[in-house]
């Protein structure tokens, strides 16, 4: 059995990128499917973008997240709520619209690797527990660039 543990050290390694706008790439996708979300069930996709900028090239930073709630028996269902998803999916150019609908597909990284993009870099901030302030940044796509052509 391997070990766990936490050295309350406080202060975390790296860089810390300024918030703002930044050019970078999906490099990678985390998924949570079937997350209950009070009566609703829905799938939660964390995009990874890569920053491209000579003072934090490579410096990976996550979407806060993005909620598809799903129409699924014993759960309940609107769909305004996936307004989120619709526009990131329309952002890249991945939504399918037909009849007044929009469909939108289950995220896979093949679906947007190495996608060049604007984001927006904020910080999330709270105190936990112990009473120490914790600050992490979370990123929001705001455009599509270009797509790396295969």
């Amino acid at each position: 059995m391997s070990e766990a543990y936490y050295i309350p050290s406080g202060e975390a390694t790296g860089s810390k990128v300024p918030a703002g706008e930044y050019e970078a790439i999906i490099s990678n996708i985390e998924v949570t499917d079937n997350n209950k979300c009070g009566a609703f069930i829905a799938d939660v996709f964390k995009p990874v973008y890569k920053l491209v900028h000579p003072d934090y090239n490579g410096v990976e930073v996550r979407d806060n997240g993005l909620f598809r709630c799903k129409d699924k028996p014993g759960y309940q269902f609107k769909a305004n709520r996936n307004w989120g998803f619709a526009k990131f999916c329309q952002i890249l150019g991945i939504d399918k619209q037909e009849n007044g609908k929009i469909t939108l597909p289950y995220l896979e990284l093949d679906m947007m690797d190495g996608f060049n993009v604007i984001i927006n870099i904020n910080y999330k901030s709270f105190v936990n527990k112990e009473g120490s302030h914790v600050s992490y940044p979370v990123a929001t796509l705001k455009k599509k660039i270009k797509e790396v052509p295969f």
